[in-house]
């Protein structure tokens, strides 16, 4: 009974590491994959290229894109396999954007390109506006009479007092 209960409890370890480890998507030699290829603003990218065999053991690859921030990436693997995450830009525009691998970036004639496609809708939520939602522009007649509102309240507020100190004298 202890055996089963100790295999059991084994395989499902084993089962949530595997589900937790990142998950390495295959592309052929030279090519970059980007996922998800399609995304909304705000949201992670995994960017993985192959193909980035070099003879400098130090090599150092980045991904570049305008639509995120220079994205280191590391070795995973000995075949040439390099794989990081990078965030879109949370005002980027819907469009297609070219995203370049470059293998080393001390020796940057070894690059690849691939593809990410930004959509229109922002994943970061936006707020709700309060108030008076936008129902009316303050113009002159608005300014004039929060103007008037305020000089009647100081008005008051100083014949009150006036009064209140000649009763009490």
């Amino acid at each position: 009974m202890y055996a089963r209960t100790l295999a059991v409890g084994a395989l499902l370890a084993g089962a949530a590491l595997g589900a937790t480890a990142p998950v390495a998507q295959a592309v052929e030699a030279g090519a970059v994959a980007v996922t998800p290829g399609s995304t909304a603003p705000g949201t992670n990218v995994r960017i993985g290229a192959s193909g980035c065999a070099t003879s400098n053991p130090n090599a150092s690859a980045r991904a570049y894109s305008d639509a995120f921030p220079t994205a280191s990436l590391t070795a995973i693997g000995s075949q040439g396999e390099v794989s990081g995450t990078a965030t879109v830009f949370s005002g980027a525009k819907a469009g297609t954007y070219t995203v370049t691998v470059v293998c080393d970036v001390t020796n940057p004639s070894q690059k690849y390109t691939g593809s990410l496609t930004v959509t229109g809708s922002s994943a970061t939520p936006q707020g709700v506006r309060g108030g008076l939602g936008g129902s009316f522009e303050p113009g002159p007649g608005t300014i004039a009479a929060g103007t008037a509102l305020v000089a009647l309240g100081v008005g008051a507020t100083v014949y009150k007092l006036r009064r209140r100190g000649s009763h009490s004298a």
